[in-house]
């Protein structure tokens, strides 16, 4: 059978056309881009032309599978992948300014490292370790940095004092039943030193820091026993004596100034008992001395009020017993006091010359507001406290 016949070839594979002109000389291959006919087809060229419609059932390509730009085209197109991709465009300038945030607390850290730095150097200043600034208080104060010395020394001298009384014992027994504080109204208006200064409790009164290991009220004969009926007062020929004596159950009588009363009357003042004493000279050495103790409920109150008593001066103060002769004008010109904090009690020390003249350099003045606050019943009771 002819090779051209299409019935012969309508299964079998396809093979090169064959020229008739030259047996066994394959014919040229066909491309998709030729359209003629191939040369020398006579006959066989209209058989052949229903050959391509096999092309179809083979699917190459797929038009609807192949498609991919269809079918990714909606996934490209998609909003989410670009919100996805914005997002994390977004959020860079967020992250960004986490190394902002962990920036401001190194400033911070850096901040207390230099604070800590200058504080340094203030600490050992505000303890007193600057020269500078302890010398300005004293220069400014005049005699309160000698009072600050003479209280130490008196201290000393107070313990010495106390020790005495406890070899000798006391005069008069000591109650022990503490009365009940009575604060009534005191006067308006009263006199006040020209200068003052206070000194809190130390350890030589622990015996006696509260009323409570100290019930006893004062009498009469431990404030104003015959030894302190006099004072005298060192490297000087000044001397003193008892003119004028009162024990008052109503603190508030020895005082002026509401303020000063409130404040006894807070501490639970139930006794005050004063003396006033004067020198045997005349004219312009003579000197005149008040004595003030006050009857508090603690140690803490006792600090309270002698430290109350500058704040107040001018305003409130303590009052001197009333005499006559010069001593009616005790608190007029210029005078000195100090108030010192002795356990539970307060003692006030007033001294000043008859003349009202004077200043802070006058030893004398000095040495009597040592003297006078020794006062004879705190020595004793401190002497005789358990320790």
């Amino acid at each position: 059978m002819d090779s051209d016949d299409p019935g012969r070839r309508e299964g079998g594979p396809r093979r090169a056309p064959v020229s008739r002109s030259g047996r066994g000389r394959a014919a040229p291959r066909r491309t998709s881009g030729r359209s003629a006919a191939p040369r020398g087809a006579g006959q066989g060229r209209p058989g052949r032309r229903p050959r391509p419609a096999p092309r179809p059932e083979v699917p190459r390509p797929e038009v609807p599978y192949q498609d991919p730009a269809g079918y990714e085209a909606p996934y490209d197109d998609a909003p989410y992948q670009d919100q996805a991709y914005q997002d994390q465009a977004y959020q860079e300038p967020v992250y960004a300014e986490a190394p902002r945030e962990t920036r401001r607390p190194a400033k911070g850290r850096k901040r207390p490292s230099g604070r800590g730095g200058s504080r340094t150097p203030r600490r050992p200043a505000a303890s007193g370790g600057d020269p500078g600034s302890a010398r300005r208080p004293r220069a400014a104060l005049g005699s309160r940095a000698y009072f600050g010395a003479a209280g130490a020394l008196g201290a000393v001298v107070i313990v010495g004092l106390g020790a005495v009384v406890l070899l000798r014992g006391g005069d008069d027994p000591v109650p022990t039943h503490a009365p009940a504080a009575v604060i009534g109204r005191p006067a308006g208006s009263g006199p006040s030193p020209t200068s003052y200064s206070s000194s809190p409790t130390s350890a030589a009164y622990a015996g006696i820091a509260a009323r409570t290991s100290d019930a006893g009220p004062l009498t009469a004969g431990e404030a104003f026993p015959p030894s302190a009926a006099t004072v005298s007062v060192p490297d000087s020929d000044a001397k003193l004596t008892l003119r004028t004596k009162r024990l008052d159950g109503d603190c508030a009588a020895a005082v002026w100034g509401a303020t000063v009363a409130a404040d006894l009357r807070r501490g639970g003042c139930t006794q005050a008992a004063r003396g006033l004493y004067a020198s045997t000279g005349r004219g312009e050495r003579a000197y005149g001395m008040a004595v003030a103790v006050f009857n508090l409920a603690g140690s803490a109150d006792a600090d309270r009020f002698v430290g109350l008593l500058d704040r107040t001066r001018g305003g409130g103060f303590v009052r001197p017993p009333a005499a006559t002769g010069p001593l009616g004008a005790f608190g007029q010109g210029f005078g000195m006091a100090r108030g010192l904090a002795m356990g539970h009690f307060a003692v006030v020390s007033w001294a000043q010359r008859l003349d009202g003249g004077g200043d802070e350099r006058d030893e004398t003045l000095l040495s009597l507001l040592i003297e006078g606050g020794k006062a004879p019943a705190v020595l004793g009771r401190a002497a005789r406290a358990p320790r």
